[in-house]
């Protein structure tokens, strides 16, 4: 007797392999960043000194700043902080959006479709494009309105999975190995 149908099977199987391949991300960043803290017991200052948190910050501090000074705001950056005029966030390993990177790369390599090498480097570039626009709109709120920041960091991240979810429905949909019917 036979349980599950050939679509149920594959549906399991993509989960299974899309939570098999997040698990084993989020694990080798858990490891790696322990291995990037200076304040950690297992610190490496050979990672420390070429370390992709940092490249990550970098890139996602130098855009605002240039963005900000193009809209006349004085801006002052002590890494990982930015501040304009008065007010200020400090960006954090949270903040970078690699955790929501490494979701949409166990979505595009867990799920069977063509061009997968195109939408995670589309999707790559989209997120951080969006964090950077999310950090951008919550240092513009902080200076502006500063009791609603609670409020309008959790709106521009709901919009950043959002763009997300969208662009991995678009991969699933043109693209997919799977026929879906009905």
């Amino acid at each position: 007797m036979n349980l599950l149908d050939s679509g149920t099977k594959k549906i399991l199987i993509i989960f299974i392999k899309t939570l098999g391949i997040y698990t084993i991300l989020s694990v080798f960043f858990y490891c790696y960043e322990g291995l990037v803290d200076q304040q950690g017991k297992y610190y490496s200052p050979f990672l420390d000194q070429y370390s992709i948190i940092k490249l990550i910050l970098n890139l996602l501090i130098y855009p605002l700043v240039w963005i900000l000074k193009i809209l006349g705001y004085t801006i002052s950056v002590h890494s990982p902080s930015v501040w304009v005029g008065a007010s200020g966030v400090t960006i954090l390993t949270p903040c970078l959006g690699i955790q929501i990177m490494i979701g949409y790369v166990s979505l595009i390599l867990g799920f069977p479709a063509a061009k997968k090498l195109l939408f995670l480097i589309a999707g790559l570039v989209l997120i951080h494009l969006l964090n950077i626009g999310r950090m951008l709109s919550i240092l513009l709120t902080i200076e502006k309105h500063p009791s609603v920041i609670d409020i309008s960091h959790d709106i521009f991240t709901y919009l950043s999975y959002a763009a997300i979810l969208v662009l991995y429905y678009v991969w699933v949909k043109n693209y997919s190995d799977i026929e879906v019917t009905g």
